[in-house]
């Protein structure tokens, strides 16, 4: 499957495979950074996003329907493993991005955290040695806010830039990674936490 073909797949709506996610349940004071800055934003434009919402995507592990449930309990297994040499850190947010027409929190430090994808890459093709892993270009990131059309970049580029004068520093502890299965609704996303995965390092 070539990159376009990837692309279209993930705009569909309805449910779209199993992801490694970050996830920030517990992370109040980007609750509190997010929505001040979607207010800045408006929502004439832009759908925000929850703050159960807030998630930093990984990986994707497969699309829906395309292994055995004992398939993902052994990649569950595996990834285990590697979060027992994966330690806790701590992730800094302090700008805000145009990300291809949507809205976000850049991340750093950057390295960390693909350091982390890489590894729970390597657990999930230990298992799924044709899982449809997801490269990207794009630096880790944390969307706040979902474009109402398709030809936002511009308008998303001028609004992070304004915002972003109100950014404050704000570091959130990450502790464990998230395997989820996720849907695409007509403005976000909505996942369900299958299983979760201790930093223990």
């Amino acid at each position: 499957m070539n990159s376009a073909d990837d692309e279209r797949r993930d705009r569909r709506a309805g449910t779209l495979g199993y992801y490694w996610f970050i996830t920030f349940e517990h992370a109040s004071d980007l609750h509190s950074l997010t929505e001040e800055c979607q207010q800045a934003i408006g929502t004439t434009y832009f759908y925000p996003v929850s703050r159960e919402g807030l998630h930093l995507t990984l990986d994707r592990i497969s699309y829906s329907g395309v292994h055995a449930p004992k398939q993902l309990d052994s990649i569950v297994t595996a990834a285990r493993r590697v979060g027992q040499d994966q330690s806790p850190f701590m992730m800094t947010i302090e700008q805000l991005s145009n990300l291809r027409g949507a809205i976000g929190f850049k991340v750093s430090p950057a390295e960390r955290v693909r350091g982390l994808r890489d590894a729970l890459r390597s657990a999930t093709l230990s298992v799924f040695p044709e899982a449809p892993i997801k490269d990207s270009a794009s630096d880790p990131h944390v969307t706040v806010a979902y474009p109402a059309s398709e030809d936002l970049s511009a308008m998303a580029a001028a609004t992070s830039e304004r915002a972003s004068t109100m950014i404050r520093r704000v570091d959130v502890k990450v502790a464990e990674v998230v395997m989820v299965l996720l849907e695409r609704r007509q403005h976000g996303y909505w996942w369900k936490a299958i299983a979760r995965i201790p930093l223990a390092g």
